[in-house]
C-alpha cells in the first residue's frame, strides 16, 4: 500500500494559514513515529520473515496487534515506499501537531492506522502493509484545518490543498471501483480520509479536547505576533476552567467582530491567558 507516487511540496507563497504549516511543531510524535517506522523497516531488511507476524491479512484479522504493526512495516524491496510515506507525514504531520498536541496527535494518527487496516480487511483477502492509511489521515485532516493551504502538485503546479485532498479521494475511489495490480489499497486509504475528515468535523477527541487546544493554538499564534498591551491584571486567583471559558467567549468575539471590538480588559485577559498557557 503507497502514496509514493504522490508528490507535495510547500509553496512560499502559500494560502492563508500558510505561516503554521511551515513552522516546524516543536512536539515529539511524528519524530518517534518516523524512528519507529525507520527501525522496523531495518528489521525487515535484517529478518524478512517479521512480516509474518506484522503484516494485516483477513486471516490473521484476530491477531489484533496487527491492525497497528501492519502501519509500520513497509516493502523492503523499495525505498521509495517508506520514504515517501514519512516525508508526507512530516510535511503535513507537523501543521497539526501543535493544534492536537503531541499525545493526542499520536493518538489520531495510530487509530487511523486501526480505521484503514479494518476497512482493508473489510473488502480484501489480500495482506497489506504501509502507514498510507494513517498518513492519508493526516492530509485530509489538514486539509480540514488549512483548506486553503498552497502546496505543489508533482513539485510543479500550485494547488490549495483541499483540492488537492479531492483529487486524491477521486484517484482512490477510481482505484477501487476498477480494480488494477497497483499493488494500493485504495479502500484503506479512502477509511483513512474518511477518519481525518470526520475528527474535525464532528470535533471527536482521543486524549483530550480538540476544540480547546484549537482554541489555545490561535491565541498562542496571536500573542507571537503582536504585543497586547496590559491595562488591568484579571483576577489572579481565575481557575482554569473560569479563564478557558473566558478565553473562549473572547475567542469567538474576535471570530464575529474582530479584534478590533475587544475591551481593554478583554485583551488584558488574552495576554494573561497566553503566558499562563505557555506554562503549561
Amino acid at each position: 500500500m503507497g502514496i509514493e507516487s504522490r508528490d507535495y511540496l510547500r509553496h512560499e507563497s502559500g494560502g492563508g494559514s500558510y505561516g503554521s504549516f511551515r513552522r516546524p511543531s516543536g512536539g515529539w510524535a511524528i519524530k518517534y513515529l518516523i524512528i519507529a517506522n525507520v527501525a522496523v523497516f531495518l528489521l525487515e531488511i535484517s529478518s524478512p520473515s517479521i512480516l509474518n507476524f506484522l503484516a494485516l491479512n483477513r486471516d490473521s484479522s484476530f491477531q489484533i496487534w496487527r491492525f497497528v504493526t501492519y502501519g509500520f512495516c513497509h516493502s523492503p524491496a523499495s525505498l521509495g515506499h517508506i520514504f515517501f510515506n514519512m516525508f508526507v507525514l512530516w510535511m503535513f504531520g507537523r501543521s497539526v501537531e501543535p493544534i492536537l498536541g503531541s499525545r493526542e496527535f499520536l493518538a489520531f494518527y495510530i487509530v487511523g492506522i486501526v480505521i484503514s487496516g479494518l476497512c482493508h480487511v473489510a473488502i480484501s483477502p489480500n495482506p497489506v502493509i504501509g502507514a498510507s492509511g494513517g498518513v492519508m489521515s493526516v492530509v485530509f485532516l489538514t486539509a480540514m484545518i488549512f483548506p486553503r493551504m498552497t502546496v505543489l502538485l508533482m513539485f510543479i503546479l500550485p494547488i490549495e490543498l483541499r483540492w488537492l485532498a479531492v483529487l486524491y479521494a477521486a484517484v482512490d475511489v477510481f482505484g477501487f471501483i476498477n480494480p488494477q495490480t497497483d499493488g494500493v489499497a485504495h479502500f484503506a486509504h479512502l477509511g483513512g480520509a474518511a477518519f481525518g475528515i470526520g475528527y474535525k468535523y464532528f470535533g471527536w477527541h482521543l486524549t483530550g479536547n480538540f476544540q480547546q487546544k484549537w482554541n489555545r493554538f490561535k491565541l498562542n499564534r496571536s500573542a507571537r505576533s503582536k504585543k497586547l498591551r496590559v491595562y488591568s491584571e484579571p483576577d489572579a486567583k481565575m481557575s482554569k476552567a473560569g479563564l478557558d471559558e473566558k478565553v473562549d467567549a473572547i475567542l469567538e468575539k474576535i471570530s464575529r467582530e474582530g479584534e478590533a471590538s475587544l475591551t481593554e480588559q478583554e485583551r488584558a485577559l488574552l495576554k494573561e491567558a497566553s503566558n499562563k498557557y505557555k506554562k503549561r
